[in-house]
């Protein structure tokens, strides 16, 4: 069998999707592969494993919400998809998500929460539409932000 030429999993934090608070992960499996929604969820949800949803990985009061919005392959079959739905959501979790010291946060740690400050809010451009003065305060703060993450670079 040949190597991969692409990666397994895609995610996209960017959040320019309108879909609110969320990230999506792409399996790129030619049999198998979706395109999943990820959000957080309280931890008082029910781990839940279904063939298109898988609710786990609580950290700090929380739990990742993992739900398959379209099945891309060729020939899925509900085991592979929910094999594949566990592993997205290990690789997830693995790589994307950060425990951060709060207590006393490195200089680094603060720059990768500015970016996620700043990753996570740049939807609100778009959801004030055509309120001016709301769309000018949105790309002021975030602006602000990039300049402070760039401070903190010096």
């Amino acid at each position: 069998m040949a190597k991969r030429e692409i990666p397994l999993f895609i995610v996209d934090t960017a959040r320019w999707h309108n879909q609110g608070d969320a990230d999506f992960i792409a399996c790129t499996d030619q049999d198998n592969g979706f395109v999943a929604r990820i959000d957080i969820v309280s931890s008082g949800e029910p781990d839940t494993v279904t063939d298109n949803l898988r609710i786990g990985h609580e950290n700090r009061g929380y739990k990742m919400r993992m739900e398959i919005k379209r099945v891309t392959g060729n020939n899925p079959k509900p085991s592979a998809i929910r094999t594949l739905m566990k592993k997205a959501c290990d690789y997830y979790s693995e790589n994307k998500r950060t425990v951060m010291n709060t207590d006393n946060p490195s200089t680094l740690e603060c720059v990768r929460f500015l970016e996620l400050l700043i990753d996570g809010n740049r939807h609100n451009i778009q959801e004030a539409g055509v309120d001016y003065h709301k769309r000018e305060t949105i790309k002021a703060s975030l602006e602000m932000l990039e300049a402070i993450r760039l401070k903190l670079l010096e």
